[in-house]
C-alpha cells in the first residue's frame, strides 16, 4: 500500500493553495441537453471572462483548490484528479527534462519542505 512519501505532491499540495488554477471554459461546457462536454465539474468552477474559469478557492491565491483534500494518512489528494483541468495536468515537478521545476521548488522550500530531487 502506498503512503504520502511515495509521491512528493502528497506531502505538499502547495501548488493547489497557493496557484490560480484557470482555463479556458470549454473544459467545464455543457451542450444543450445539460450534458457535462468537458471533464471538470461546473460546480467547482468560478466564471472570470467569458471564456476563463478558475477552479473554486483559486481565484486569488490566498486559498486552497476546493478540490484539494487532506488527511493525515493519505496526505494532499485531488478529490477529481481523472477530471482535473488542464493547468494541473501540466504542472509537473519535474520538467520533460528531468530539471526541477523551480515554481514547485520555490513553493515546497516556502514552507519548510525539501527539493523535489531529495525525496
Amino acid at each position: 500500500m502506498s503512503n504520502h512519501l511515495d509521491n512528493p505532491c502528497f506531502e505538499c499540495g502547495q501548488c493547489c493553495q497557493k496557484l490560480r488554477v484557470s482555463f479556458y471554459h470549454g473544459e467545464v461546457l455543457h451542450d444543450q441537453s445539460g450534458e457535462l462536454i468537458g471533464a471538470v465539474p461546473p460546480d467547482l468552477v468560478t466564471q472570470i471572462t467569458p471564456h476563463m474559469v478558475c477552479m473554486k478557492g483559486t481565484e486569488t491565491g490566498k486559498q486552497g483548490c476546493i478540490a484539494l483534500h487532506h488527511d493525515d494518512q493519505q496526505g494532499y489528494r485531488c478529490t477529481i484528479y481523472e477530471q482535473r483541468p488542464s493547468p494541473c495536468r501540466e504542472f509537473n515537478t519535474l520538467n520533460d527534462d528531468g530539471s526541477i521545476n523551480p515554481l514547485c521548488d520555490k513553493l515546497r522550500k516556502a514552507v519548510g519542505l525539501t527539493s523535489v530531487r531529495t525525496n
